[in-house]
């Protein structure tokens, strides 16, 4: 078994195995990355862009090196001599490359690992496909630690520590069954199965995880939100953490404004890109303006727009850091306009989560999101819903408040803002639609 196989191992069946290892030196942990990361940052604090560029360059030229030589997919579709690229031209040569997708890798899955790491020193994973065709990666020890060593500089201010800090973990690695305790401590973790988040368990898990006094909660947005509006509506008192660790998932300003009340006065790290390892991007709330931009982290991917058929801006990136299984040029399938300080003032969301108008124009289904407050007074969640081109079903989870003429307002209220692009009409359900990851996307696309 391999070293990361035997410590994550260990970490997950012993109670206090995480403990144990926390009080091990970092650069032990996590290897020598975990230095080399550490003075990127320490450089960036210190305005010292040129040493920046010179590592991100060299780190380029090893990314692209390492796939032609490594590579069957690259060494088969890149015309390329990898001694032919050098610092100085390594971003002009990163555009000879063709763009990948995760169509492109599923298809030629085998075609894409470095031949030179055997494949049983490999951790494998998937994202999922909720919103779309998913991807099975590969990585070895640094692929997998690295995000956790941006997540840690990223959180210095409060001392964010992946072994040490005690965090509430709602997620898909906390599924228990229906019948079981939905409750576990292990470690520095207290996970909570995100299918017991319902009115039976509830009582018991708002019970539990305060007594636990956790230092960050770790969840998707639309899990933690279950959580969060059962705590306002039951006017039990805020849960008082240093910061919510969002991730791989829609996060909305009302999200957000929900999140403030029920944990006031922590910090919101929500993260976007990290499910393919090409990009990191962390929200930015613009209070004036309501609304959740992204800044991209140049030190962990280099990232570019293609503009599609549409004229919309598809996310493309490079991951400096992926070994085993580099990913090039990769299109996301998602879109935003990237800025050249790597800000996304709109992220407009996957592809697969863009919905067509009666004209058969495509309009981003989050920007539908975007309706007054005042209807979450009366429901606890919404899903858009497009089986058929130009139409669209609001499925609402209501609230003891709702009623008739709400469902109807609220149509009235798309219809005014979005006036001959959609039919509307409006359902409610009992419990929102979730997805193979348990994660409730907000837009659904059936047709």
């Amino acid at each position: 078994m391999s070293y990361l196989n035997f410590a994550k191992e260990f970490i997950k069946k012993s109670k206090y195995g995480s403990t144990i290892l926390a009080y091990l030196p970092k650069h032990i942990i996590y290897g020598n990355l975990y230095n080399e990361i550490s003075n990127l940052y320490c450089w960036k604090d210190s305005n010292q862009l040129e040493k920046i560029d010179y590592y991100l360059r060299n780190r380029m030229v090893k990314t692209l090196s390492n796939a032609l030589t490594n590579v069957p997919w690259y060494k088969k579709n890149v015309i390329l001599d990898p001694c032919s690229i050098t610092i100085d031209n390594v971003y002009d040569k990163l555009l000879q490359f063709p763009y990948t997708s995760k169509k492109t890798v599923m298809d030629n899955w085998n075609d894409f690992f470095n031949k030179n790491i055997p494949k049983t020193k490999l951790k494998y994973g998937s994202t999922e496909g909720t919103t779309g065709q998913g991807v099975v990666l590969a990585g070895n020890f640094n692929d997998i630690v690295v995000p956790k060593i941006f997540y840690e500089n990223d959180l210095k201010s409060i001392n964010y520590n992946f072994l040490k800090t005690k965090i509430l973990r709602i997620g898909l690695d906390a599924l228990k069954k229906e019948y079981e305790y939905p409750i576990e401590i292990k470690g520095n973790r207290c996970y909570v199965s995100p299918i017991h988040l319902n009115d039976k368990w509830l009582p018991t898990i708002i019970t539990k995880s305060y007594a636990y006094h956790p230092e960050i909660i770790h969840s998707y947005p639309s899990l933690l939100y279950q959580l969060a509006t059962y705590i306002l509506d039951h006017d039990i008192a805020p849960l008082h953490v240093k910061c919510l660790l969002l991730a791989s998932d829609t996060f909305t300003y009302h999200h957000y404004l929900t999140f403030k009340k029920a944990f006031p006065n922590a910090l919101i790290y929500c993260i976007y890109g990290m499910s393919e390892r090409v990009l990191l991007g962390v929200a930015k709330i613009n209070e004036k303006k309501h609304s959740i931009g992204y800044q991209l982290n140049k030190m962990f991917g280099y990232s570019e727009n293609f503009i599609d058929d549409y004229g919309n801006p598809e996310i493309v990136s490079t991951g400096y850091w992926m070994e085993a299984m580099p990913f090039i040029r990769y299109k996301t399938n998602d879109f935003g306009k990237i800025d050249q300080n790597g800000f996304i003032e709109h992220l407009e969301g996957r592809g697969s989560a863009y919905l067509k108008t009666i004209k058969g124009d495509k309009v981003s289904g989050i920007s539908l999101l975007e309706f007054e407050d005042f209807f979450w007074n009366y429901i606890e969640s919404i899903q858009l819903i497009q089986k058929i081109p130009g139409e669209v079903i609001l499925r609402v989870v209501p609230k003891n408040t709702y009623n008739e003429e709400i469902g109807c307002r609220m149509i009235r209220s798309m219809e005014q803002t979005w006036p001959g692009l959609f039919k509307f009409s409006i359902t409610t359900a009992d419990k929102p639609i979730k997805g193979r990851s348990l994660k409730a996307n907000s837009i659904i696309v059936e047709c």
